[in-house]
């Protein structure tokens, strides 16, 4: 696993030279769609894209545009597609990796700040120790509506006369 994650952090992607534009309309032919029935399919090739750039952190518009397609497809491909979302994952996990080894091996090397972070992101910690992780008891008081005094008065006496008789 360690060797797999460790090519993927080697691997260098060119991404487009073309940044998206923003508009609607005609993206570029890549080679990498196909029309299906239920709208734009990737092609395999289009996989290794994916991963690449999520791998090296470009955002969701920026791997649409480098496969020809607008955001709006290519979340569309994910959801049809379960190995475009999960090329995409794949991607995230290799970069979330060497983020986290690097923080880590800042933090080693005795950078303070890269500790700290590494601590409230990584194991919940707060600037006053960690966070309590037990579920919480919340406790709901329901208190009657106000009443006027006269319905007020008139209960108390009732509750007055109730106690008298039962003491006899």
């Amino acid at each position: 696993m360690e060797k797999c994650m460790e090519h993927f952090m080697n691997m260098e992607v060119e991404p487009s030279s073309e940044p998206p534009t923003g508009k609607k309309g005609r993206k570029r032919p890549t080679g990498l769609t196909v029309r299906d029935a239920s709208g734009i399919a990737l092609l395999p090739p289009a996989l290794d894209i994916v991963r690449n750039m999520a791998r090296l952190g470009h955002p969701v518009p920026s791997i649409a545009a480098a496969l020809g397609v607008s955001r709006e497809t290519l979340n569309q491909c994910r959801k049809r597609q379960p190995e475009v979302d999960e090329a995409f994952a794949q991607g995230r996990a290799g970069l979330e990796f060497e983020l986290a080894s690097s923080l880590v091996e800042a933090a080693r090397k005795g950078n303070i700040v890269a500790a700290m972070f590494a601590l409230k992101s990584m194991f919940g910690y707060r600037d006053n120790g960690q966070t309590d992780t037990a579920p919480k008891v919340a406790v709901q008081i329901n208190l009657p509506a106000a009443m006027e005094a006269k319905a007020y008065a008139a209960m108390i006496e009732a509750e007055r006369q109730q106690g008298s008789t039962a003491d006899e």
